[in-house]
């Protein structure tokens, strides 16, 4: 039977997929003027003797979510309506398709790509929780890819909502990314995702499942008492860091699983900068860099010694992330060489060049905070990571010449600030 041209308010414009319970359209909202996906549920789906109340309950979790989850990383619900002769959901339109493409071992995204959906997801999953909502089937057909490259996680359909008292009515999940206390029929917490997250990172990064078996018992089986194998026996470019990551996230023990999103997104964001080259400049050479910048002109001999004593001199290609937005942190960096962009929401806000720092907030305030913007190097870009904690050890005189350069960044970041809003006055 053909879809009708109108539902409600929307006009459908082409089938996007069809499941066994459900179908995806295009459509357009005229009054919002913009595109949106349409999930029409089969009605007699509703009314199955086995199913539909679960059917029914999925529902309603996702028509009572519309406009309550607001994040850059999960696709919003608009609109929902449950009818005798309709029953639908109207999201978010995004294009790019799913993680599933990249979940085989001949098309896998690059590792420093994984590492960053993944923590984008922790950054949703996050949210959601504090929300009062678990998403019980993270797996990567319900991770989609807008346009720009960016993540956003779908299907909240199979949310469970804490704040509602309710018998949970099914495991819901995806046999291969459930996580053993839904094998188990047990109250699920936030650590289900987390186990699921874990799963998704490993097909990401080694195009293969962790368990392979012929039946459904037999894998739950395997979940339940089987260890995977190690991710680097799969893919031995795995860094040893980043395969720990994926075994914590995806421990069968829940006290030894990542007990919350803030240390699963911490772990990640360090793994950003996994690719850190481990070149050896002599210090003659190191310090012959640091006398010639004019940040460190006020330095004597000495305090530049020091300095290089506890700075980490790190070299790295162009589009390394060094630092991402959100993620916590409170090491600042000083550019020796090359530069990077600072973006918000993948928006420029600036260049920044060598003999310049970025981070120096987290030194100023003096403890660790949510970083507020990302920085990708541009070039090939040689940057000298320093620890507030090591900074405080420093001679008095030495700190009280960071202070002072410090402040000139500031003021000629103020100045620069000032002249582009003079520009934009005229």
């Amino acid at each position: 039977m053909n879809p009708p041209d109108t539902l409600g308010k929307y006009s459908l414009t082409k089938k996007l997929g069809q499941g066994a319970t459900s179908t995806v359209y295009l459509g357009f909202d005229s009054f919002a003027k913009r595109e949106v996906a349409i999930k029409i549920l089969k009605q007699d789906i509703l009314n199955d003797p086995k199913m539909g109340k679960l059917y029914q309950r999925q529902l309603d979790n996702e028509a009572s979510l519309a406009g309550k989850l607001s994040h850059p990383h999960i696709v919003a619900i608009y609109d929902a309506l449950i009818g005798d002769d309709a029953s639908y959901v109207v999201m978010e339109y995004v294009s790019g398709g799913t993680l599933e493409k990249y979940a085989e071992p001949n098309n896998l995204l690059p590792m420093d790509k994984v590492v960053e959906y993944m923590f984008k997801c922790c950054r949703a999953l996050n949210y959601a929780q504090f929300n009062g909502v678990i998403h019980r089937d993270i797996k990567p057909a319900n991770m989609l890819l807008t346009e720009d490259g960016d993540i956003k996680i779908s299907d909240m359909g199979a949310a469970l909502l804490l704040n509602i008292e309710q018998t949970q009515v099914s495991n819901i999940g995806s046999p291969g990314y459930m996580s053993p206390e839904q094998v188990r029929g047990e109250l699920l917490t936030h650590q289900t995702d987390i186990y699921s997250l874990g799963v998704v990172m490993y097909r990401l990064l080694t195009g293969r499942a962790p368990y392979h078996a012929q039946n459904l018992a037999s894998l739950c089986q395997q979940i339940l008492h089987t260890e995977p194998p190690l991710p680097r026996s799969l893919r031995n470019d795995i860094p040893p860091q980043l395969e720990r990551v994926v075994l914590r996230a995806m421990h069968k023990d829940k006290k030894e699983r990542y007990q919350d999103w803030k240390d699963f997104g911490s772990d990640l964001s360090a793994l950003g900068r996994f690719e850190q080259s481990t070149i050896e400049v002599n210090q003659t050479e190191k310090f012959t860099k640091l006398r010639a910048m004019s940040l460190f002109k006020d330095f004597t001999d000495v305090e530049l010694w020091e300095i290089l004593r506890i700075g980490e001199w790190q070299k790295q290609p162009p589009q390394t992330v060094l630092m991402r937005e959100d993620e916590l942190g409170d090491a600042f960096y000083i550019i020796i060489e090359g530069s990077v962009s600072v973006t918000k929401n993948g928006r420029l806000l600036n260049l920044i060049r060598s003999d310049d720092c970025f981070g120096e907030m987290a030194y100023i305030s003096g403890r660790a905070v949510a970083r507020s913007a990302t920085v990708t190097a541009g070039t090939e870009v040689t940057v000298l990571k320093i620890s507030p904690q090591l900074l405080m050890k420093l001679s008095d005189h030495c700190q009280l010449h960071f202070n002072n350069a410090f402040l000139r960044v500031m003021a000629d970041r103020l100045r620069m600030a000032d002249d582009r809003f003079a520009k934009l006055a005229n």
